[in-house]
């Protein structure tokens, strides 16, 4: 099966009108999608010291004034004004300050084809952060307006253009993967929950389930099931950071009748119960 790195997909070409055009452009992109999850401006004292914090989704810090540290299994990272720093989803990190600390946050989810994708790189960047990008940012977010809302968005996507361009890793070929397996991915987002199985999705998608199952696992190394679980327990994580309820309301949202259960399947990934992990990622609440 073939699959094309996006990186290297400018198709250009002219048309009759002698408008240039990228024939793939447009369909990346309507493929892209950002969703701030939370934002702030924090300023901190010891009390935000907090060690294993993992979330399952992307956090951006603004660094502005005092000094901060993350301890993670690369070794230790500064938190100093002046920087910008992001910490890609599952993550494991130590939140340290011995005195004061101060700067702007938000939290993100970006997907391509229906997969988060910034999920399994398991360390933390650092770039220059520019007055200018501070500055506006800042303004956007006290802003009210349509304008400020748009403004506020196009500098998070800005922020992590610059991590992708000049920081990550090569990610064309994890996108190239989930364009072959959009329809998929899709069909998962749409209906998600405990009780959706491999043979439901080929079924919808008129696939050979054998074929399919098959072709999955050996190109995404994991199953229908696992992917599945994994995201229930990834937005199962994400109501229990984001929302005030219940783990028995959280289970029953995502379609499982036996609370214990999704417990158990909750630890396995997460390594702790959703109540322990509510407890300690809570500093995630306010920064």
């Amino acid at each position: 099966m073939r699959r094309e790195p996006i990186s290297r997909s400018r198709q250009f070409f002219t048309d009759s009108r002698g408008i240039q055009r990228n024939r793939l452009q447009i369909r990346h992109l309507n493929l892209l999608s950002l969703e701030v999850l939370d934002s702030g401006y924090f300023i901190g004292d010891r009390k935000w010291n907090q060690f294993d914090v993992m979330s399952p989704f992307g956090r951006v810090y603004y660094m502005i004034a005092d000094h901060g540290w993350l301890e993670t299994s690369h070794g230790r990272i500064e938190l100093e004004p002046g920087f910008m720093y992001l910490i890609p989803p599952y993550t494991r990190v130590n939140l340290r300050t011995a005195d004061r600390i101060e700067k702007f946050y938000f939290h993100f989810s970006i997907r391509y084809a229906g997969i988060e994708i910034l999920e399994g790189i398991n360390r933390c960047f650092t770039l220059p952060l520019a007055l200018e990008l501070l500055r506006d940012i800042l303004a956007a977010f006290r802003g009210g307006d349509l304008a400020d809302l748009l403004q506020f968005q196009a500098l998070a996507h800005s922020t992590l253009a610059s991590f992708i361009r000049d920081g990550l890793p090569d990610l064309s070929q994890r996108l190239a993967l989930a364009d072959t397996y959009k329809d998929v991915f899709a069909y998962i987002e749409q209906h998600l929950s405990a009780g959706l199985s491999g043979r439901q999705i080929c079924g919808a998608l008129g696939s050979s389930y054998e074929t399919l199952r098959r072709n999955f696992s050996r190109d995404n190394g994991i199953t229908f099931n696992r992917y599945i679980n994994g995201r229930l327990i990834q937005e199962a994580a994400m109501q229990l950071l984001l929302t005030d309820r219940t783990v028995q309301e959280i289970a029953a949202a995502l379609g499982f009748s036996d609370e214990f259960y999704f417990s158990r399947l909750f630890k396995q990934k997460m390594e702790y119960s959703p109540r322990e992990y509510r407890r300690i990622n809570a500093v995630l609440r306010n920064g």
